[in-house]
């Protein structure tokens, strides 16, 4: 099965929400709040890599949207968010994924534009918006065990 990934609220706007949503024959999304984000971008601080705190904070929160239904993802298709950081998400990623036992394909992970009309994008957007539950709401303690 090949999913897309969009995010509404940027990872770096440390004063919204962040969602991220997966689409395409399933859907999920996840939310992490603006007070979480500001945790996280602290210990990026603190650690002395401040300019990595977006990309990897993105690709970590790709990460736990996708870790349980891995298996039955073949691409990732994810919107291009970050150009010229591109790599580094998908290397956060990969990293993750094998860290963790998932045997994948450097291949299997891209990037793409997703419009405003895209499931991912509206599953994202309503999410946003409170007018769909998230599947699941991310803290700084979800994400703090990746971080460094």
């Amino acid at each position: 099965m090949q999913i897309y990934v969009d995010q509404s609220g940027k990872v770096e706007y440390t004063s919204q929400d962040t969602v991220i949503a997966y689409s395409n024959a399933k859907r999920k999304s996840l939310v992490i709040r603006a007070e979480e984000k500001r945790k996280i971008q602290q210990m990026f601080r603190e650690a002395g890599k401040p300019t990595i705190f977006a990309f990897k904070t993105f690709a970590l929160l790709v990460y736990l949207l996708i870790r349980d239904d891995v298996m039955d993802i073949g691409t990732v298709m994810i919107d291009r968010e970050y150009v010229g950081k591109e790599w580094l998400v998908k290397q956060v990623l990969l990293q993750l994924l094998r860290k963790h036992g998932v045997s994948i394909d450097k291949g299997a992970i891209d990037f793409c534009h997703i419009g405003k009309k895209h499931k991912a994008h509206m599953r994202a957007l309503s999410v946003f918006h409170g007018e769909i539950t998230p599947d699941m709401v991310v803290t700084s303690r979800d994400v703090l065990p990746y971080v460094l």
